[in-house]
């Protein structure tokens, strides 16, 4: 092959794989903001997916989204390590999570099939060095338009309900500076929300205003609500903590806000009265994946002429090994994290349709494989 038309693919190459980058610098500046972190804790953990049809017909052309991994964070590095199944692709949603599709012709009745996935992960505590003033948000730009939407999330969030207006305004009156006002509205949802140690959620920031009482979805819901309605860009994410200070792990849920060119700052209002604004004050917090979606997402079709039954039933766990223990100088408990993440069961046909901007990151991600594939047969030559 000419010297030319391989410097050529080199230079496409490159930029294929810094375009997603550039995007995100131009949505999302990150000039002025430093993250101080300490050495992290390290952890192995495993995903285990297993389908079975629990019906009496085959369920055909079945197709399972599966999240394996959130947008990176300045405290988290997750990472997959390996798999037992390669999926048939991936792609990149709305919120940033990695989605792998994976596709069967068809599972007989009571046939399972099952996937492994392996992760290697660290966790950081974390403050940030951030500016004292700020600039006004570009409210023009695709991050904030999207991060206080009132219809994202609208049924758990329940962004500019009055209730939630009203409340908002008496916090923060006029003051000016977002992270102020960040502040204010986190230290509120930390001193005026109880903890439900019963377990239940209320299900949406407007029942949790109303009762002053939920589990961490619904106290990390009410804080987002809170700041979209005030204006500054707010999502969720859901992940693990491997530790709540009295040993115990499990689901939970957190939040990220956005300060003019300075980025996004994590928040953690359920443990909020424990220093958790804009900082992390452990190296247990783990993102699995961002936004409130289906960790698993199952579409299948009935067979022609048959009967109307099939039905998968999605079991999945993950299970998580310290490989370096956390420091032991925190001794604090915490409340009990709670949240599981939603799976999405559908017992008739789905038809899903893709959107012009899911098509295009699913072509750029075809095209990117194919040419870092093409460069690794020029290296080998």
């Amino acid at each position: 092959m000419p010297k030319r038309r391989v410097a050529f693919m080199a230079l496409v190459f490159m930029a294929l794989a810094a375009w997603p980058a550039t995007v995100e610098a131009a949505s999302s500046p990150t000039t002025n903001i430093l993250a101080v972190t300490s050495l992290p804790a390290y952890y192995g953990f495993t995903k285990t997916v297993t389908l079975t049809n629990t019906g009496s017909a085959p369920a055909l052309d079945v197709k399972a989204d599966v999240v394996l991994s959130a947008p990176p964070t300045a405290y988290a590095h997750v990472t997959l390590t390996g798999y037992s199944k390669e999926p048939k692709s991936t792609y990149t949603d709305a919120s940033g999570n990695l989605i792998a599709v994976y596709t069967w012709s068809q599972l007989q009745p009571h046939q399972s099939v099952t996937i492994v996935l392996h992760y290697q992960a660290t966790s950081s505590d974390v403050s940030y060095r951030l500016p004292a003033s700020y600039s006004a948000y570009n409210v023009h730009s695709a991050l904030y338009q999207r991060y206080t939407n009132p219809r994202l999330e609208a049924a758990q969030v329940n962004t500019d309900a009055a209730p939630i207006k009203a409340e908002v305004q008496a916090l923060v009156g006029n003051m000016t500076n977002p992270y102020q006002r960040a502040q204010t509205l986190f230290n509120w949802v930390a001193n005026n929300i109880r903890y439900n140690y019963s377990l239940q959620a209320s299900g949406s920031a407007l029942a949790t205003l109303r009762t002053r009482l939920g589990i961490c979805s619904d106290i990390a819901e009410l804080y987002v609500s809170m700041l979209r309605t005030d204006g500054i860009p707010a999502r969720l994410i859901g992940g693990y903590v491997t530790n709540n200070g009295d040993g115990q792990g499990g689901f939970h849920q957190w939040v990220e806000f956005y300060l003019p060119h300075a980025g996004w700052i994590v928040a953690d209002p359920t443990w909020g009265r424990y220093g958790y604004f804009a900082a992390l004050q452990d190296d247990w917090h783990i993102p699995l994946y961002d936004g409130i979606r289906p960790d698993i997402s199952v579409h299948w079709q009935y067979a022609k002429n048959g009967p109307n039954d099939p039905y998968l039933a999605i079991n999945y766990h993950y299970h998580f090994v310290t490989e370096q223990s956390p420091p032991v100088t925190r001794h604090v408990k915490l409340p009990l994290v709670s949240v599981t993440p939603p799976v999405a069961k559908h017992r008739a046909s789905v038809v899903v349709a893709r959107t012009l901007a899911t098509e295009w990151q699913h072509l750029v991600s075809m095209v990117r494989q194919y040419f870092l594939r093409l460069k690794i047969a020029l290296e080998s030559l």
